[in-house]
């Protein structure tokens, strides 16, 4: 049996329709994604899963690279959770891109499974204070010369509410003076949140904020 992907959560930029894509002024406003079709999962036959959902949560770098993958939702199969872990590291993705600025951002990603066969008695979903969520951010670009292009990695200071404790710091310079000013500043004036469908809980956190300007 195939399975795909739910996707829950993403990593977003202002936009009215988050499902969709918008272009304005020659830039894309778009959601971190799958590339193309995303990935499908085949199920082995013998399935012995305990639950009904598998999820990941999915840190997706300015490039499209996978930046950290980690296992909200296991299925209770050992074989089942390991396999479609390797399933989504070697996914494309996009990342998600505003204000012609790519940046990094995560999803939540769900796979339903069929009927459990072992089920689990029901009891409410325990948090876990071992992991943090990964993050969401919200930014807004300002207008520029398109000219000058670079990536940049800014460190953020997130308490557990993901309010910004301290003035960011440009971790990783894009070579350009002026795209470094406006990585601080899109840094600064952004608004972060975790993951709200994690079951990790969220603490105090260094995120860093790639971006890359197009």
């Amino acid at each position: 049996m195939r399975v795909r992907a739910t996707i829950l959560a993403l990593s977003l930029a202002v936009v009215a329709h988050p499902a969709g894509a918008q272009t304005h002024g020659g830039c894309t406003t778009s959601p971190a994604k799958f590339a193309g079709q995303g990935p499908t999962f085949t199920l082995p036959p013998e399935l012995k899963n305990t639950s009904k959902t598998i999820a990941f949560e999915i840190d997706i770098g300015s490039d499209g690279r996978v930046r950290g993958l980690q296992m909200d939702q296991n299925s209770g199969d050992g074989a089942v959770d390991l396999s479609l872990r390797q399933t989504l590291q070697a996914a494309a993705y996009e990342p998600p891109q505003t204000g012609c600025v790519a940046y990094s951002g995560s999803m939540y990603v769900r796979y339903d499974l069929p009927a459990p066969y072992a089920p689990q008695s029901a009891t409410p979903p325990k948090l876990n204070t071992n992991c943090t969520p990964y993050v969401l951010a919200f930014l807004s670009p300002a207008p520029r010369d398109r000219r000058r292009t670079g990536s940049a990695t800014v460190a953020v200071e997130l308490d557990a509410a993901g309010t910004q404790t301290a003035t960011p710091v440009l971790r990783k310079s894009s070579g350009s003076p002026v795209l470094d000013a406006e990585a601080l500043r899109i840094a600064k004036t952004g608004q972060y949140n975790f993951l709200r469908e994690s079951s990790c809980v969220p603490q105090p956190f260094t995120y860093n904020l790639e971006l890359t300007f197009e």
